[in-house]
Parts: C-alpha cells; sequence; structure tokens
C-alpha cells in the first residue's frame, strides 16, 4: 500500500530557483483528495559556511547539493506516513516533502554563484516557490499549512514560518489557511563548545559566517530586534519570541547534533559528561517561554519522520498525541496551553475515536438498555471526555535531569563497541560512585548491581 502511494517527484516552475551547483530545486508530493490539511516538510542536513566547507561538503555529502539523482518517487515514515497505526493522527493529509540541497539551514537568497565556491545559496527562495506551485495544486483551499521540519529544516521552518504565512495571508489573501510551524531538533544553542579541533567552527561562529555568504533571510520581527547581529535568529530561544505564527518544538534534551557541534565528542569522560548535562539544563531553560514543547531527557536527534516516532513518551503521553493536543488549541496563540472548554471537548473526543480512551467501561454485566440506563451512559461518557480533555497536553518537559533517565529513549551504543549500553555502565561513565549511589537509595551494591533497569529507573526518577 505505501509503495504504491509513495510521494511522485514535483520540479519547481521556476527554473532559476535552484539547489547549490544549478540543478532544479523541487518537491515530492502525495494528494490526499478527501483532506485540507497539508504537511509541507524540509528536510535536514546541517550547513556549509565558506569555500572550504562546501567543498568539502560537495566532495562528501554531494547529495545535499543536487538533484541530479532524485528518484521519481520517495517514500517516508512518521508524520509523513500513510500507515495509519504509524501515523494516527495526519496519514490522510496531503504530504510533501522537500529534499535539501541549499546546504543554508533553508534561508539563502543568494542567487547568482559566489565567486570563490560557484555555488547559490536559494533554501528560503526554494521555500517560497514550493508554496507558490503547490496552490494550484490545492492548497489554496486548505484549512491548514503545517510547515515541520528535522535538525536544519527545523532551523527552517522558525526563519520561513512567518514569511510563508504573510505570504498566503496578505500576499494571495488566503487567510482561511492556518499555519503553523512543528520543529523538530533544530532548536540549537549558541554556548561555548567543549574544546576548539583547529577543524571546525562553533554553530554561533559558523552562521556569521554563514549569513553573510547565503545572503540569509531572516524573519523582520526578529531582524528588528538584532539589527547589526542577524544571525542570532538562527537560534530557537532568540527568533522564538518574535514569532506570530504557532510554533511547536520537539528537542531532546541531549541532542547528538549539538553535541556534534559543541565538539564534546562521543561522551565517555566525566568531563564530557559534566558538559553534556549543562548542556540539557541550558536547553531546558530556554524553554521557559515556549509553552508548545516536547523534551525528552534522552540522547539522539531528530524523530519526525522515523517509524518509531510515537514510541517517545512524557508522562504516558506519545509526541503525536501532544502534537494532535496542540493542533486542536487556538490557532492564534503561540502555544496556550487549552482553556476553551468546547475546544478542548473537540480534542478529548477525538482521543475517544482514536482509542486512546474508551468511551465505554466493560460491563461487570449485560444491562437493559432503558431510558434510565441511557441517561447514565451519557454522563459516564461525558466525564470520561472530560478527564480527556484534562489529560491532554502539548507542554511537556522532562523533570528528569539524567540523560536516557526517559523509558522509552532510543538506545545508547558504546562509541567504542558498538554495543548497548547496559545503564549502570551509562551511570558509571557520568563518574559516579555507585556505592554512594546505593547509600542514597537505601539499598546493597549487590542489589543496585542487578537492579532490573526499569525499577532503577523509577527510583532515580522519583528523586530527581
Amino acid at each position: 500500500m505505501e509503495e504504491s502511494r509513495a510521494m511522485k517527484r514535483v520540479y519547481l516552475s521556476t527554473p532559476n530557483v535552484t539547489c547549490n551547483d544549478g540543478s532544479p530545486a523541487g518537491f515530492y508530493l502525495r494528494r490526499s483528495h478527501g483532506s485540507q490539511r497539508w504537511i509541507v516538510f524540509l528536510e535536514g542536513g546541517w550547513y556549509c559556511y565558506d569555500h572550504q566547507s562546501c567543498l568539502t561538503r560537495w566532495q562528501r555529502l554531494r547529495h545535499l547539493m543536487t538533484s541530479h539523482h532524485w528518484p521519481e518517487t520517495r517514500s517516508a515514515g512518521g508524520i509523513l506516513s500513510v500507515n495509519p497505526e504509524e501515523n494516527q493522527f495526519w496519514w490522510n493529509a496531503n504530504h510533501v516533502l522537500v529534499p535539501y540541497c541549499t546546504s543554508d539551514s533553508w534561508s539563502g537568497t543568494r542567487v547568482e554563484p559566489d565567486e570563490e565556491s560557484q555555488f547559490s545559496f536559494m533554501g528560503a527562495a526554494v521555500v517560497r516557490q514550493v508554496v507558490e506551485d503547490l496552490l494550484p495544486l490545492g492548497l489554496q483551499n486548505a484549512s491548514l499549512l503545517l510547515l515541520a521540519g528535522s535538525s536544519a529544516g527545523g532551523t527552517g521552518v522558525m526563519l520561513n514560518l512567518d514569511p510563508i504565512a504573510g505570504l498566503l495571508h496578505m500576499g494571495y489573501g488566503l487567510t482561511h489557511i492556518t499555519v503553523r510551524g512543528v520543529s523538530d531538533s533544530g532548536w540549537f544553542l549558541d554556548r561555548a563548545p567543549y574544546s576548539q579541533d583547529g577543524h571546525s567552527l562553533a554553530p554561533l561562529d559558523a552562521v556569521k559566517k554563514g549569513i553573510r555568504l547565503w545572503q540569509g533571510q531572516v524573519p523582520l520581527e526578529c531582524q528588528a530586534c538584532y539589527p547589526s547581529e542577524p544571525w542570532r535568529c538562527y537560534f530557537g530561544y532568540r527568533a522564538y519570541p518574535t514569532l506570530s505564527s504557532p510554533l511547536f518544538v520537539f528537542q531532546w534534551l541531549f541532542d547528538e547534533a549539538q553535541m556534534t557541534a559543541d565538539n564534546v565528542g562521543a561522551p565517555v569522560t566525566k568531563q564530557q559528561w559534566d558538559y553534556i548535562h549543562q548542556m540539557g539544563d541550558s536547553l531546558r531553560s530556554s524553554f521557559h517561554n515556549v509553552s508548545a514543547v516536547f523534551a525528552p531527557s534522552c540522547i539522539s536527534h531528530s524523530v519526525l519522520t522515523k517509524k518509531d516516532w510515537q514510541s517517545i513518551k512524557i508522562d504516558e503521553i506519545s509526541l503525536p498525541q501532544a502534537l494532535r493536543c496542540w493542533e486542536m488549541s487556538h490557532p492564534h496563540q503561540n502555544g496556550t496551553l487549552l482553556r476553551d472548554a468546547p475546544l478542548a471537548l473537540k480534542v478529548a473526543r477525538n482521543m475517544v475515536r482514536s482509542g486512546r480512551v474508551a468511551t465505554e467501561a466493560p460491563p461487570s454485566r449485560r444491562r437493559k438498555a432503558n431510558g434510565s440506563n441511557r441517561g447514565k451512559k451519557k454522563k459516564e461518557t461525558r466525564a470520561r471526555l472530560r478527564r480527556a480533555s484534562a489529560s491532554c497536553s502539548h507542554h511537556l518537559i522532562e523533570r528528569c535531569s539524567w540523560p536516557q533517565c526517559n523509558h522509552s529513549c532510543p538506545r545508547l551504543t558504546n562509541p567504542f563497541t558498538g554495543q548497548e549500553m547496559d545503564f549502570i555502565e551509562l551511570l558509571k561513565s557520568f563518574g559516579l560512585d555507585m556505592m554512594s549511589v546505593a547509600n542514597a537509595l537505601g539499598i546493597d551494591i549487590h542489589t543496585l548491581n542487578n537492579m532490573d533497569h526499569e525499577e532503577l529507573l523509577n527510583l532515580l526518577t522519583q528523586r530527581a
């Protein structure tokens, strides 16, 4: 079924909006004629910022700079899957996958190639042209445009969300289209790196160079806040307060790309873990004004198009459930919690239909359906709906500060052996004295070393 419904390649109608090497940019589209919801997904893949880094990228990652070898069709998992079991809430939406071939975090406007590297950088122009080309294909009749992206695509969402909303609402007068953004693993910090290796720049320095090379475009409101430092707008915690359109942020608290950018390397020493722990604290603090957020305490990177994306949970709420809750919230406020009772009831009914909440408790015995019982069942259903609406949340930040303390984290492997790390081994790599841990938990060291992982996690997270 999924292969027969693969997304089909479409090149942009404007030939001068291109990939780095001048080859035509484009997108992959799967129409769902019964749906007015559209998901436009921006792929990730980091960036290059000067002649040498772009030349190295061309030699090693050429597929991220050209469209010459794009296949005719593509499939994707997660939020772009057509499988209802994998993608419960958006399997039947219109799906658009935009391959990343501009190396500029989707921000560039450089049409003429750079003299030294001979590359153009047109990420922002690609996003705009994709949206314009989709209008006659059905987007003009949409009720919702969800602009989503992972990694550099997640950063691209934050940079393009308000411009695209302005294009549709003011440029085309399509005010009936609600425009929202979902940034996955694109919320980077401009903090000092763990070490300088002499071969790569810290994220802040790289973006400062890159924005000149790309002729990078940032949202006007953010640029007004940083008129002499527009590169600040590439960092989520600085750009977010300036956005007008609703944004949902997914971010691993211990993001592997952030760790790589900070030159912290594969964590095996106490010093590395201390730095990573501080990174998690800094990320958690950066969400203080973000009310639509899902931030698990895990070491990983990106999630939206992974087949197991619904397995990650915080407080027993999955990422798709939190996203759906946010999608149904008030469209004109950036991530406000559900306070409108009828709207909350609508979300609850959706959860009931999806199977998350049972509409009826299993009866202990069959009872005759009379008027009294029908009235009682209605009251029970309303009560269950109220409980469902109360549990609907789109603001979930892991309370536990331990890396990998979430039961649903992707498995971590030892960087030297490639084998899955035992949780006790992970704790030891933090530099912890396991005897002190045992004493703090009120158990002996033998019991600690042989304790079931789930039980140990429960003990640690209860004390976090």
